[in-house]
């Protein structure tokens, strides 16, 4: 009875070590096939690099043989040429990103722009803005009043005027007074192009527009991290030129 016993422990034993040295093995060879996997992705990646190296170096040395070959003034033109179509190509991506941010203005910033001059909600806390709501005005603590009771025309025309009053165009006698949302409208606009003014002036981009006033619209742009005030005086700000260090 006694080495029957013996034996089964050393058989269970020797299955239990078995079993180990399975799973240590296993382990071992799913680190092994994910270091294969890895290297097997290098050595792709290696491959692609030197054929895109390769072809690289092909164009170079197929453009230097054919510029050889071309006199100073065929080689002048084209570089003219070159410069011209790409001011042209950046000019129409210019124009496209403009009626891109004037629409987005137009449609849905000065709305809201309005509203936090008027004490309402900032910026994006309400996202449709009505011009009855607007003209309604808003309460002391920045909840929209009843549009059932709104503001007399004259009334709400001196409320603009206070608010807006130096940013906004004076309207001809014959033309529609400006509502909230266009007289925050045109002073997103203004202000944007006093700071690219500023940007593309002198100082490389260092220099300052110096603010009539602290208004929704200069702080919606330091909010959406595209400007920034002077660190000293807030009543100055200008536009983060993200291009500059890459000219540099």
């Amino acid at each position: 009875m006694l080495p029957t016993f013996l034996v089964t422990r050393a058989l269970q034993q020797n299955i239990q070590g078995t079993k180990q040295a399975i799973a240590t093995v296993e382990a071992q060879i799913k680190i092994t096939e994910d270091s294969l996997r890895r290297e097997e992705a290098n050595r792709q990646d290696a491959r692609l690099i030197l054929a895109s190296l390769s072809s690289r170096r092909a164009r170079l040395d197929a453009d230097i043989e054919n510029r050889s070959r071309k006199n100073p003034d065929q080689l002048a033109k084209e570089l003219i040429a070159a410069k011209r179509a790409r001011k042209e190509k950046y000019d129409e991506e210019t124009q496209r990103l403009e009626d891109a941010i004037n629409d987005f203005i137009n449609d849905y910033l000065s709305p809201m722009l309005a509203a936090e001059e008027l004490g309402g909600p900032v910026v994006g806390d309400m996202l449709q803005v009505e011009n009855e709501t607007l003209a309604a005005g808003f309460t002391k603590k920045g909840k929209a009043k009843s549009t059932k009771k709104p503001l007399s025309d004259k009334t709400r025309q001196r409320r603009i005027d206070q608010i807006w009053g130096k940013s906004v165009p004076i309207e001809d006698e014959d033309e529609e007074p400006l509502t909230e949302a266009e007289a925050a409208d045109h002073e997103m606009r203004t202000l944007l192009e006093n700071l690219f003014v500023t940007l593309n002036g002198p100082g490389r981009g260092t220099m300052y527009y110096d603010l009539e006033r602290d208004s929704a619209a200069s702080r919606f742009l330091v909010r959406a991290k595209v400007a920034q005030f002077h660190p000293k005086d807030a009543r100055r700000l200008r536009l983060i030129d993200f291009g500059r260090e890459l000219d540099e």
